[in-house]
């Protein structure tokens, strides 16, 4: 049943009066907002553009009506002004996506991203320990030859890689574990976003099937005593893939969310936010995935003790955490918002 102006105006008036509140507190200067502030006033700014849009559309034909779509158009016009009152940013769009917009994004849906995680890892823990207790169970979760070479490499006490030639053990090339997986967490990434517009549920699944397989392997290694080596040679590369694919499994559940939970905005207008969002997070995934693979072209292949591997992925990991906490300036933080 259609809503009556008065119902509609007692549903949406916290959110205006939130909004013409963040408003007046800009008017001082964006600087006295916080991050969370401004973010909050770019949703509230495009919720009440669609509001006034409605209010036009449905009530004001009304005298009552009439004074809403006054009101509401005072409002917007406020906000308009304060969202669009920082100069625009002097530097190319692409620098500034990669210094600022990709990690703006990826902390404004970093609670997608984390349900992403848990959906990976919280099967990883329990395809490892499954593994570790029956190791027959390993062919469940991942091929045989992969398990097969994984004791190939723990036997041969390799430090270099799991494939390619080299004077740590003298073995000629077979499947290399850490191609396989790159590959693997490529498909992966793709397939999380896309998924996303079967509600989140392919979206899950793919998340499960890739931890599982993490898992597995990771078990494998620990039951042929070759913890250290498995690790030496993922990780490098491994914190930006694994990262990479909860961010794109967090755009996945992104676009989800937009199906399943539009909120105020009809379903077509929070798909299209959404779809934004997701794109961004799909483009900082793929220089993630670039950038991995020439680590594990040019790092992983190299004769390093496997310590040395590991404090590599540490830095890596640390440098990771500083960028996705890079703050972005508050006119490249609304401009994106208001998208």
């Amino acid at each position: 049943m259609a809503k009556t102006a008065e119902q509609f105006v007692r549903g949406r008036r916290s959110a205006w009066e939130r909004l013409d509140a963040l408003v007046k507190k800009a008017q001082s200067g964006l600087q006295s907002l916080t991050d969370d502030e401004l973010q909050e006033i770019g949703a509230l700014y495009r919720r009440a553009s669609a509001d006034l849009a409605r209010a036009q559309t449905r009530y004001a034909t009304t005298n009552a009506g009439r004074e809403l779509v006054l009101s509401l158009n005072d409002l917007v016009l406020r906000a308009h002004t304060q969202v669009y009152a920082a100069p625009a940013p002097q530097a190319s769009n692409a620098r500034d996506f990669v210094l600022y917009g990709f990690p703006a994004t990826f902390r404004r849906q970093w609670r997608a991203i984390a349900l992403a995680a848990v959906f990976m890892f919280l099967p990883a823990l329990l395809a490892y320990g499954s593994v570790v207790v029956n190791s027959d169970t390993a062919s469940l979760f991942v091929p045989d030859h992969v398990v097969k070479t994984v004791q190939e490499r723990a036997q041969k006490k390799l430090i270099t890689g799991w494939g390619g030639n080299t004077d740590f053990g003298g073995l000629v090339e077979s499947p290399a574990i850490s191609s396989f997986i790159m590959i693997n967490n490529i498909r992966v990434s793709l397939l999380a976003v896309a998924l996303g517009m079967t509600a989140g549920i392919g979206t899950f699944f793919v998340l499960m099937q890739n931890g599982l397989m993490i898992g597995a392997l990771a078990g494998a290694a620990t039951n042929f005593k070759a913890d250290l080596l498995f690790w030496a040679v993922i990780l490098p590369h491994g914190i930006l893939e694994l990262t990479a694919i909860c961010i794109a499994g967090g755009a996945g559940l992104v676009l989800a969310r937009a199906i399943y939970a539009p909120g105020d905005l009809p379903r077509r207008d929070a798909l299209k936010i959404a779809g934004g969002e997701a794109a961004r997070l799909l483009a900082g995934v793929a220089m993630m995935l670039v950038i991995a693979g020439l680590i594990e072209g040019f790092i992983t292949p190299q004769p390093l003790v496997p310590l040395l591997k590991l404090a590599f992925s540490l830095l890596t990991g640390v440098l990771l955490v500083s960028y996705l906490n890079n703050k972005p300036r508050h006119s490249l933080i609304l401009s994106t918002l208001t998208k």
